[in-house]
């Protein structure tokens, strides 16, 4: 796990967030207002999203969804 320090897409307070090994997108909640925000590791960079604005795929919500969809159980 790697920490990083990123800005709140809310209230642009510094928020110190831990991504895992994989790329797959993470909640973070922000203590300066209380909401919570999607960080998608990248190669190089990592994306700061406000869950509404995410797209499915970067959702962790949605993406699970969407990928057991099709899952047999």
């Amino acid at each position: 796990m790697s920490a990083i320090t990123v800005n709140c897409p809310y209230c642009q307070q510094s928020v110190t967030v831990n991504q895992g090994e994989d790329y797959a997108p993470q909640f973070h909640n922000c203590q300066g207002c209380g909401k919570r925000f999607i960080a998608e590791r990248g190669v190089s960079s990592i994306k700061i999203m406000k869950e509404k604005d995410a797209p499915c795929m970067s959702n962790p919500e949605c993406r699970e969804i969407e990928t057991c969809a099709t899952c047999e159980e």
